[in-house]
């Protein structure tokens, strides 16, 4: 259930100080709002382009989570020295399957690429009657 060499793992809790526990339904806007929350979360980070690769890589799992399960459930965000661990729990047992991308005319198919081309790792595991799909970014050094 875990893809690639996992790092040492952040604490799983939302009370943890680097910690921000966003709860999401299928409504309109609720990718929006989950960017947003990343943006807000990681304001201080210096490198740009990791700020960029987690915003994709929330809108990319939440995205997913709407288009195939239907019911996102939450999004938590997790930063500990040097790395930051997105998960999203959704209500579908299902694991999450990697399709090859194809055309740049295709809609859908890039989330697993993007996670296996930005994340250090990335895996799932079952949560109640869903998942949780997560993945862990490198942060810069403070």
């Amino acid at each position: 259930m875990t893809t690639g060499a996992r790092p040492h793992a952040p604490p799983r809790s939302s009370a943890w100080p680097w910690a921000r526990r966003l709860p999401l339904t299928a409504r309109p806007g609720c990718v929006a709002e989950a960017r947003s929350c990343t943006l807000g979360f990681l304001a201080d980070v210096p490198d740009s382009m990791v700020v960029a690769d987690a915003v994709l890589l929330v809108s990319e799992l939440v995205g997913n989570a709407v288009r195939h399960t239907g019911a996102p459930r939450w999004l938590l965000l997790i930063r500990a020295p040097g790395l930051l661990r997105i998960e999203v729990g959704d209500a579908s047992p299902r694991p999450p399957l990697p399709r090859p991308p194809q055309g740049a005319e295709q809609e859908g198919g890039l989330g697993l690429f993007l996670l296996n081309r930005l994340a250090l790792c990335w895996g799932w595991h079952p949560s109640g009657p869903g998942k949780v799909v997560w993945c862990d970014l490198r942060l810069p050094a403070p």
